[in-house]
């Protein structure tokens, strides 16, 4: 994820983490040693979680410029692949 968000935060593509049910200081130190280039949230109580129906984690979600939801994948992804890289590419219009 910090390699496709590096390459096309120029193109306006947006990550978001969101930790669940960690407590913060557990968070802030897992950031302070990986220097994320990006925001990461945190649903503490996992309420956040469950309104969105998650049953595994990661699960990652493509939202377009409109806010609406164009795809999802459960599960660990392979971000680095040429693949994402595509699908990225295209979704940013690039």
């Amino acid at each position: 994820m910090v390699k496709l968000y590096n390459e096309f935060k120029k193109d306006d593509f947006v990550v978001l983490a969101i930790n669940v049910q960690e407590k913060r200081k557990i968070v802030e130190k897992y950031l302070r040693g990986n220097n994320l280039p990006f925001p990461v949230l945190l649903d503490v109580d996992g309420k956040v979680s469950y309104r969105y129906g998650i049953r595994a984690h990661p699960a990652h979600f493509l939202i377009d410029r409109q806010g609406k939801l164009i795809g999802q994948a459960l599960g660990a992804r392979d971000w680095a692949s040429i693949d994402s890289r595509n699908l990225i590419q295209y979704l940013v219009g690039k």
